[in-house]
């Protein structure tokens, strides 16, 4: 099934498809993924705070807690990954 974004527009969770927002290189595609996270976290550290004060929900403030925990593991992988490529490169004998 292929679902299209009408007009460019994305809806709300989904990533926008616009050509501009396409990171450059590698380095860009990591800070844009810690740039996720980070808003992911914030909007966990809202939901919490609402919730703590009398409003919000318990739902939604779970929910906002573990989307920013996934994106905090795939950031930890990713980052433990390169880390793992550059020891690899760097005990490459020439």
């Amino acid at each position: 099934m292929n679902v299209d974004i009408v007009d460019g527009v994305a809806q709300a969770g989904l990533p926008s498809t616009a050509l501009s927002s396409a990171p450059s290189s590698f380095g860009a595609a990591l800070a844009s993924a810690l740039g996720g996270a980070a808003d992911a976290l914030h909007g966990a550290d809202v939901e919490a705070a609402m919730l703590a004060g009398g409003g919000g929900d318990v739902a939604g403030a779970s929910i906002a807690r573990a989307k920013a925990d996934v994106a905090l593991e795939v950031i930890s992988v990713a980052a433990s990954r390169v880390s793992g490529a550059i020891n690899s490169l760097l005990q490459t004998q020439v």
